[in-house]
């Protein structure tokens, strides 16, 4: 199905949230659909609350299927802070820095289907797909959510990034027909990435024979405007000679800086220095509180450190499959291993938490670092390192996918299936959207770390 849009728009309040506790009833369109089991909030707002093998990396078959709509059920999450930044209430505006979000989507990468759904995260409705590069190709896998959530930039792991707009608002009509011609559903209802009009830009790699981290910066919010400004787009590419992704050439590792806004180029940091690992080379990358790049080179078993301001870059020994940074500016991947840049050491967990063969891992608002366990997902305490509860989901498979939405709920998606699970981090409570198409995808997806990081920045 073909939206068109004809809407006038009102700054909105976005950021770090905090739950209303409306426990509604949802109706799913044909194109997406909801179950739920347990009891928990399902659509509410609130909770607040190693390695591995790459495996078929995308290639697995899997085919959409709809589901039915049920009852969410009930519950009440506690309410958490909102981050310590400062907002622009004071000046009267709508959108703030780090308050309530009157929107919030998880975009997951249909991987084979060279597509990106849209999953409203509160209603498990799919409000779009896109087509992630222009000759319908490219492989998407990495997705990153901008700070106030109106945007979201894919990176093909054939090479080129592209940025969607969320809100149909923030889109241009192109042709000039005075609608706005966007997709409105799951699967068949794309439109052409030419006549897309709520695709942003697309900047092309053409050469890159590897392109899978992206991480937006936050930028500065500007009180008067009410929005946020300067905000940019990190992304790292590599160049081989042949085969499947290779990382192999001469020219080595470059980490680009895209204006947000365009999507040019501002930064190209060369890295002839870095060994690439001979496969797949740059794989994960996440921003930490002064939006520096830390990313994972595959096979090399190294991290990149770039910072923001100078751009220079440092290499450090150890990492895993899934990367992140928490609040505190620690480096974490899925192994359940912990880096402290401030003293160099690294630190594992406590206990046993079942790995899964390589996934993402993401911080959720209680103090917890969330990975994926065989047959389900589970966290590690991240200040003791104690391995907490593990979460078991229906299909008992692998959890590529891990990210943490804006009211802190968690989500699991699964690989090569038809499916992506919101678990409550309290009552662990889970509700399940089925209606995907193939998915490998794992980052900052729903923007809860780049919210994370920016509105609780460390004390001092």
């Amino acid at each position: 199905m073909k939206l068109r849009w004809i809407v006038a728009w009102v700054p909105l309040a976005v950021g770090c949230s905090d739950p209303a506790g409306d426990d509604s009833i949802f109706t799913s369109g044909a194109d997406a659909g909801l179950t739920s089991t347990g009891e928990g909030p399902g659509g509410t707002r609130g909770p607040t609350a190693g390695g591995g093998t790459e495996g078929n990396d995308g290639t697995a078959a899997g085919t959409a299927t709809a589901g039915e709509t049920t009852s969410p059920g009930t519950g009440s999450p506690p309410i958490f802070d909102v981050g310590t930044m400062p907002d622009g209430g004071g000046n009267g505006c709508a959108q703030v820095a780090c308050g309530e979000s009157e929107w919030s989507y998880i975009w997951i990468a249909n991987s084979t289907e060279s597509t990106l759904s849209k999953i409203d995260t509160r209603t498990l409705v799919e409000e779009g797909r896109y087509y992630t590069r222009p000759d319908h190709s490219g492989n998407p896998s990495r997705t990153s959510v901008s700070i106030d959530g109106r945007a979201v930039a894919v990176a093909n792991r054939m090479g080129g990034v592209t940025k969607i707009y969320a809100l149909p608002e923030d889109c241009t009509d192109a042709n000039g027909n005075g609608i706005i011609d966007t997709s409105a559903g799951g699967a068949g209802s794309m439109v052409p990435f030419a006549e897309e009009e709520c695709i942003a830009w697309h900047t092309a790699f053409p050469m890159a024979t590897t392109q899978r981290p992206v991480a937006w910066t936050s930028g500065v919010y500007n009180p008067v405007t009410c929005e946020y400004d300067e905000q940019t787009v990190w992304s790292a590419a590599a160049f081989g000679t042949g085969g499947t992704w290779p990382c192999d050439g001469a020219d080595g590792i470059h980490v680009y800086r895209l204006d947000g806004e365009t999507g040019s180029v501002l930064e190209d940091v060369h890295m002839p220095d870095v060994t690439c690992g001979s496969t797949l080379g740059p794989y994960g990358g996440a921003v930490d509180f002064n939006n520096d790049l830390w990313m994972y080179i595959w096979s090399a078993g190294t991290i990149v450190h770039v910072e923001f301001e100078t751009l220079n870059y440092e290499t450090l020994p150890g990492g895993s499959y899934g990367i992140t940074v928490d609040t505190s500016g620690r480096v974490w991947v899925d192994s359940g291993s912990r880096y402290d840049p401030m003293t160099g050491m690294w630190a594992n967990e406590i206990g046993n938490l079942p790995g899964s063969g390589g996934a993402g891992i993401a911080q959720d608002q209680l103090g917890r670092m969330w990975t994926a366990t065989q047959g389900g997902v589970g966290w590690i305490d991240m200040e003791t390192m104690v391995v907490g509860d593990i979460v078991p989901l229906p299909e008992g498979g692998l959890y590529r996918g891990i990210g943490v939405d804006f009211d802190g709920y968690i989500w699991a998606v699964m690989l090569g299936g038809t499916t992506a699970h919101k678990i409550d981090p309290v009552t662990y409570a889970v509700d399940t959207f089925v209606g995907l198409n193939s998915p490998y995808t794992y980052s900052d997806m729903a923007g809860g770390q780049l919210t994370s990081v920016t509105c609780n920045p460390p004390a001092g």
